[in-house]
């Protein structure tokens, strides 16, 4: 057992801040999607980084991406910094659109130690770094700001280092190697996810939902079955194409990339049906 910190770090911010590329930054892995559409992640996932022996929880909210989604938004990211020990605010230092007052509704009521990232700091100037601090009183808020870029791994160890140091103290048993909360068939589910997110319109993924309804494993082998759930026909013939074809490239990108995930080969059934719901 160690006497180290450890404790919850709720990350929120804006969607496209860069808050899944800097979870797989960090986990040299892919832990959550990236994706150039907004709201790629529609449920917190929580993982688990060890660094220099203390115990990180990272809890990854979903993003806000416009203002029709406040009420949601507020409430389920409520929920979660309630039980995290502390906050990180991530948000796209090269884009003007910070949405500060709806993420100071968030942070205003909370003593919890909070952090702001600049992220994406490899696209602008320092100039232009300054100027964008300096205009907003919204970074008043913090204890800590951490410039960093997520995608070319740039000041990544020295922002873990001070959300460490905010943790509470406390014992933990390292041989618990727990990391994620995600199954393995929601893992499944959002990989494919992620492939309709690359062939589709804007409009269309967040009214598709993804179950992995039958998992095999035979030797190194994975047969994996899903159903992709639309609102209505007209979306169906989309996620189809014409004569299958949009589906059979949503198949192909999903399994290349469960396949590289997870170092088995693939075979992925899918099947496209309207929502009841």
């Amino acid at each position: 057992m160690n006497k180290k910190r450890i404790g919850y770090a709720c990350l929120i911010g804006p969607t496209n801040a860069g808050k899944s590329t800097l979870l797989n930054t960090i986990f040299k892995k892919k832990i959550s999607i990236v994706s150039h559409k907004v709201q790629t992640t529609n449920f917190a996932i929580e993982v688990v980084k060890y660094h220099k022996d203390n115990k990180i929880i990272f809890v990854d909210t979903p993003g806000l991406y416009n203002k029709k989604n406040n009420t949601n938004f507020l409430n389920d990211v409520n929920v979660e910094v309630k039980r995290s020990d502390v906050i990180v605010i991530i948000l796209d230092i090269s884009i003007h659109l910070f949405y500060e007052d709806i993420l100071e509704k968030i942070i205003k009521n909370t003593k919890k130690p909070k952090i702001l990232v600049f992220n994406k700091i490899d696209k602008v100037s320092q100039e232009f770094a300054i100027e964008q601090v300096n205009k907003s009183n919204f970074v008043k808020n913090f204890d800590e700001i951490y410039y960093v870029s997520a995608l070319k791994n740039k000041n990544i160890n020295n922002l873990l280092d001070g959300i460490v140091a905010k943790l509470p103290e406390g014992n933990f048993d390292t041989s618990i190697n727990f990391e994620t909360n995600i199954s393995k068939d929601v893992f499944f589910s959002e990989l494919t996810r992620e492939a309709v997110f690359k062939y589709l319109n804007q409009e269309l993924p967040y009214q598709i939902y993804v179950k992995t309804y039958k998992f095999e494993k035979e030797n190194r082998n994975y047969k994996i079955y899903q159903i992709i759930y639309v609102k209505n026909d007209n979306h169906k013939k989309i996620v189809l194409g014409k004569n299958g074809s949009v589906i059979k490239k949503i198949g192909i990108s999903a399994r290349k990339e469960i396949e590289k995930l997870f170092k088995h080969k693939v075979s992925l059934f899918l099947d496209v049906q309207t929502s009841k719901q």
